[in-house]
């Protein structure tokens, strides 16, 4: 038995490597949810709740560092929660943080698992345009990507899944080399990127992605010192996009009722709910049609009121000072995810969605990036630890 475990020692961070990746590429699959739900729970979740308690006594080092995360997270999912099945919210995203931990702590990370996801995304994206040009070639009219692996998907999560994948490429893997080459060549690689979001944003018609990889271009050229540059590469390609006919194909669906919806969700608030404890997970449709406000961030205030919104504000000043401080470029590509808020999802305690990939993981590795030495010292206390004490 000793030498069959030893055999598969090597063998098993790339085989959760390969389900981390899997999970991520999910959302692209013909899959129901309880399939996708059930790659996590059974590929993740369960080995790396195994993983945890192997080592009780260390997971103090964890605590620690993350204690922030553990307690609001708890608070926020508890005030969210319609029922006791509902508060398992928070231990599905704990122990999806838990598995980011478990993954940076040997070969291959987060990082490389994440570049497989993307490269498959871009190469969805080929795919989809080509497409695309081809209904358009013969019906002579744009249409709204709807339909994926001949599954009917919801183009505003499949748009921010890529857009997420396009700038976590540019970020980790072509930036860096086109800065050191020349100014000139990291503007039109920048301009390049643009325009591939653009195109994906096209295709689905996904303005909540634009949102968020414009706020993303935004601190990426606070960063870098070019924001005048910046700005002036947004102008061209907003002329392109005009010269083109693409301004028309993403404005045809105008606001989408986004500002009526928020507006029958604030009245309902003020005036038949709790202010400062929301209306809870209740079945009113906004409207008379759409089941959620539409916006991650008025989702906060209407389902847990006043309360719920300061406790997220404050997970969310943490989350980027820490980040800041640190100069993380995880928290440069979560910007993808926090900017898409401003007009989609039901919330961000959810059980696993796409949002996990786009929103979540960005944010608990810009998280994890932060504490560094105190995620070493984990590592280090579980390997000092005997097997199973406590």
């Amino acid at each position: 038995m000793s030498n069959v475990r030893n055999q598969l020692a090597p063998v098993a961070p790339w085989l959760f490597a390969g389900v981390f990746c899997l999970f991520c590429l999910a959302f692209y699959l013909p899959l129901s949810s309880k399939a996708t739900n059930n790659v996590f729970y059974v590929g993740l979740a369960l080995p790396t709740f195994i993983w945890l308690l192997a080592r009780p006594r260390a997971l103090m080092s964890l605590w620690r560092p993350f204690a922030w995360l553990f307690v609001l997270l708890s608070l926020m999912v508890t005030l969210d929660a319609s029922d006791v099945a509902g508060l398992k919210k928070a231990l599905y995203l704990l122990l999806f943080f838990a598995s980011c931990v478990l993954l940076e702590g040997g070969r291959p990370g987060v990082q490389q698992v994440f570049s497989w996801f993307a490269l498959a995304s871009v190469g969805i994206l080929l795919w989809v345009a080509v497409d695309w040009l081809w209904i358009w070639l013969h019906g002579e009219r744009w249409v709204r990507y709807v339909y994926l692996l001949g599954v009917n998907i919801n183009p505003v999560y499949v748009s921010l899944l890529i857009t997420s994948a396009l700038v976590f490429l540019w970020l980790f893997h072509v930036s860096d080399r086109l800065e050191r080459h020349s100014r000139a060549a990291l503007v039109f690689g920048l301009l390049v990127l643009a325009g591939l979001v653009v195109l994906c944003s096209s295709i689905f018609q996904a303005r909540s992605a634009l949102l968020g990889f414009g706020l993303f271009f935004t601190a990426y050229c606070v960063t870098k010192r070019m924001l005048v540059l910046g700005l002036a590469l947004l102008v061209l390609l907003a002329g392109l996009l005009f010269f083109l006919g693409g301004a028309e194909l993403l404005l045809n669906r105008g606001l989408s009722h986004r500002t009526d919806i928020w507006q029958d969700a604030w009245q309902r608030l003020t005036t038949q709910c709790n202010v400062w404890l929301g209306c809870g997970a209740d079945d009113y449709l906004f409207l008379g049609k759409w089941q959620h406000p539409h916006s991650g961030y008025f989702s906060m205030l209407y389902r847990n009121g006043v309360l719920g919104a300061l406790l997220f504000a404050l997970f969310a000043a943490v989350f980027f000072w820490q980040g800041i401080r640190a100069r993380s470029r995880w928290m440069l590509l979560a910007l993808v995810g926090w900017g898409s808020l401003l007009t989609t999802t039901n919330g961000v305690l959810t059980s696993p969605q796409p949002l996990w990939v786009y929103f979540w993981l960005p944010t608990f590795m810009a998280i994890i990036e932060g504490q560094q030495a105190a995620l070493q010292a984990y590592y280090a206390a579980r390997r000092q630890v005997p097997h199973g004490a406590s």
